[in-house]
């Protein structure tokens, strides 16, 4: 009897891998008029059949992680982004702008002052959400002898902030989800004998960087977190060792308030005074962090581009880093934790 020495190799699924293992077998001149069926052949076939239909669909699934296009697992999908070059963007608050008036204030002082990380508070659908501006601001009474704070941008979430000493092999992670990175400051307490901070600047290109500039970069990491590191002495200034470093951003919820019309201000007593907030544009701009469709779409065009601005398909990837469209008119630029907006019209870049 000839001997079948070939096995299909072709097929993942259980039963055809089975099937093939016995086919292959029973034309073995050994087994000839082995019973596969009623015997403990049986079992070993299956544990043979159960170890390669494993081995098959793991290996399926780690060589589909390895591309951008086939990966399903978020870590995979920032990993080959990363190599593009791409930093996913994080959620996204919703900001708003008030005039704040302060009436009576005791003794009618020369100026007033709203501090810095005041609180506001609106409701939607009865869900509290805090907004706190990001400086404080002085001013003096108008040409009426009112004091008020005009065009003040609010920003929904909580305010918060993280130390880490220098220290070489030190990872500086942002230790909470949902963070906005558009709102993070970093800064470096340089020298242990000062009580000065140098702010460090987001460098998303290293061709503006050089050994002598204070610059920190960003990546995502596990857990939707993210880490801050710096450069290297070379591409960016390493902070010494021993120095202090101070993180301060802003934990959203995202979209959730955006077109908050209504606030209140629940801060501080600003020198006595009886303060109404009056809404300049309602809540915009908030967003969830970027999605991995979005990731897997944006990063390979994101690196054609190469921060160049010549060709429509360029302006497509480089303006949804900078800005954000409200209301058909109005960009809202937050760029290392400054918020500013600019009314212009908007050219439809888009449309192509």
């Amino acid at each position: 009897m000839a001997t079948n020495r070939r096995i299909q190799v072709s097929d993942l699924d259980f039963d055809n891998i089975k099937a093939n293992l016995k086919s292959f077998l029973q034309g073995q001149n050994e087994f000839s008029d082995y019973d596969f069926e009623g015997s403990a052949m049986s079992v070993l076939l299956d544990v043979l059949a159960y170890n390669t239909h494993y081995n098959g669909i793991y290996t399926n699934l780690a060589v589909n992680e390895m591309f951008l296009d086939s990966a399903s697992k978020r870590s995979s999908v920032v990993s080959l982004a990363k190599m593009l070059g791409y930093l996913p963007r994080s959620v996204r608050a919703s900001t708003a702008t008030v005039n704040v008036t302060v009436s009576s204030p005791v003794g009618s002082p020369a100026s007033l002052t709203l501090p810095g990380l005041s609180e506001f508070t609106t409701q939607i659908d009865g869900v509290a959400y805090t907004f706190y501006n990001q400086s404080s601001i002085s001013i003096t009474p108008n040409a009426l002898g009112a004091y008020i704070f005009q065009n003040v941008p609010i920003i929904q979430g909580t305010p918060l902030s993280y130390s880490y000493g220098v220290t070489a092999g030190t990872k500086y992670i942002i230790p909470n989800e949902n963070a906005d990175l558009s709102t993070l400051t970093v800064r470096v307490q340089e020298d242990q004998n000062s009580s000065a901070y140098t702010t460090y600047t987001f460098a998303d290109n290293i061709t503006d960087v050089s050994s002598t500039t204070r610059a920190f970069f960003l990546k995502e990491i596990d857990e939707l977190l993210y880490e801050v590191y710096f450069g290297d002495g070379i591409i960016g200034f390493a902070p010494p060792n021993g120095s202090r470093l101070l993180l301060n951003y802003f934990v959203t919820d995202g979209d959730v308030a955006n077109d908050a019309t209504s606030f209140t201000y629940t801060g501080s007593s600003i020198s006595g005074g009886t303060v109404s907030i009056n809404t300049v544009s309602a809540a915009e701009g908030g967003q969830e962090i970027e999605t991995i469709d979005s990731i897997r779409f944006n990063a390979p065009r994101n690196y054609s581009a190469q921060n160049r601005a010549v060709t429509s398909e360029d302006y497509k990837v480089i303006l949804p880093n900078l800005f954000f469209l409200i209301k058909g008119k109005t960009l809202l630029i937050i760029k290392n934790g400054v918020v500013k907006f600019i009314s212009i019209i908007f050219l439809q870049i888009f449309s192509g």
